[in-house]
């Protein structure tokens, strides 16, 4: 399972998500865990929530945000609603449900047809489901493929990274960045840097990204410091994701 620091997603689905009525786990506390991770549905199906750690927990895995690929099996659009709910299987074990706030626009996903989902993981009744940020149609079954193989490397990744930390996936990050970026948070929920750096990646078309110093380059008018925490916030809360490395970034939306 790779680890992308990824994400996307409208601000009227974070809006829409976030009022849903499931039971948001944890809700009472942000998770230091940050990032998407990139993992199957039999990850997801099996994890437990750890209270300590606000998040879900699978052997040496923890993630609240993850990227996953599958086939619909079922679907249920609302009639005069904007919610969809997906059931996906991806042969791992289990179906997994997909719930999807959107609007009217674009052609309804059918059962048989192959997406990838970028979501927040929730639990409502003691069953987990995935509430998108963000639906796309495969375009090739290639797509899968190399999806199963980032879900190895991340998972090799990351139990590597926690043998030689022994910190696993939380992150150190103080909170006093997000609390001053939060501050001058504008309408739509992100302060000008983190939308001026949101927009930049969504004009990305190469599968590398952006470098920071590519994106400072377009962003003159912030400092590289402000650039960078604008970054961690937006990998963080699923909006962007790492590519090649740590210091490359997409939108999730692409």
């Amino acid at each position: 399972m790779a680890l992308w620091e990824q994400g996307g997603g409208s601000g009227f689905q974070q809006r829409k998500a976030g009022g849903s009525g499931d039971n948001d786990t944890g809700s009472g506390q942000r998770s230091t865990v940050k990032g998407v991770l990139t993992c199957t549905v039999a990850t997801i199906l099996n994890a437990k929530h750890s209270e300590s750690d606000n998040c879900f927990v699978y052997k040496h895995l923890k993630f609240n945000t993850v990227m996953v690929m599958g086939l619909i099996r079922e679907a249920n659009h609302e009639a005069n609603g904007s919610l969809a709910t997906y059931q996906i299987d991806d042969h791992s074990g289990g179906l997994l449900e997909i719930k999807w706030w959107h609007d009217d626009s674009g052609e309804p996903m059918k059962p048989l047809t192959y997406i990838k989902v970028v979501g927040q993981v929730k639990t409502f009744n003691n069953k987990v489901h995935v509430v998108a940020h963000h639906i796309n149609k495969m375009q090739s079954l290639n797509e899968l493929l190399a999806h199963s193989i980032e879900c190895v490397h991340a998972s090799m990744s990351i139990r590597k990274q926690g043998e030689l930390t022994g910190t696993g996936m939380t992150s150190n990050t103080s909170h006093t960045s997000g609390q001053t970026q939060q501050s001058s948070a504008i309408a739509n929920g992100f302060t000008p840097v983190q939308n001026a750096v949101l927009n930049v990646l969504k004009t990305v078309t190469s599968m590398t990204g952006y470098s920071v110093t590519e994106i400072c380059k377009q962003l003159k008018q912030f400092s590289e410091n402000q650039v960078k925490q604008a970054l961690e916030f937006l990998s963080g809360e699923g909006h962007i994701y790492s590519t090649t490395d740590d210091d490359h970034f997409r939108a999730a939306s692409n």
